[in-house]
């Protein structure tokens, strides 16, 4: 029984897990600024994709200078840079977006500029 608790929460905790570094390995497909705290965007960013689930599970990520909230085909960069900060989106999800993920992702970040 005990083997068989680690082994769900490894395949759990793997789910959580980003499986590309998509700040090399893509372009943006959308980037924006707001004079807004970094902190705070993530926040709100965070709040609007929860509020509109697209099958999957929604995190907050700080790593460096990196306000992050991820998904498991969209992810959101915030960060401060030259005294404003940036909203850099990625996606995944490319031209058979059955659920319209992407416009509904952009909303969710253009709602909290």
């Amino acid at each position: 029984m005990k083997k068989l608790l680690i082994a769900v929460l490894a395949l759990g905790l793997a789910g959580c897990a980003n499986p590309y570094n998509y700040r090399e390995e893509q372009k943006p497909e959308a980037s924006l600024s707001t004079s807004r705290d970094a902190s705070d965007v993530q926040q709100c960013i965070l709040a609007a994709w929860q509020q509109t689930p697209l099958m999957t599970a929604v995190i907050q990520q700080k790593t460096g200078k990196y306000y992050s909230v991820l998904a498991s085909a969209d992810n959101v960069d915030v960060y401060s840079q030259n005294g404003k900060t940036v909203i850099k989106f990625y996606s995944l999800r490319g031209s058979l977006d059955v659920m319209n993920g992407k416009e509904k992702r952009i909303s969710g970040i253009k709602s909290c500029l």
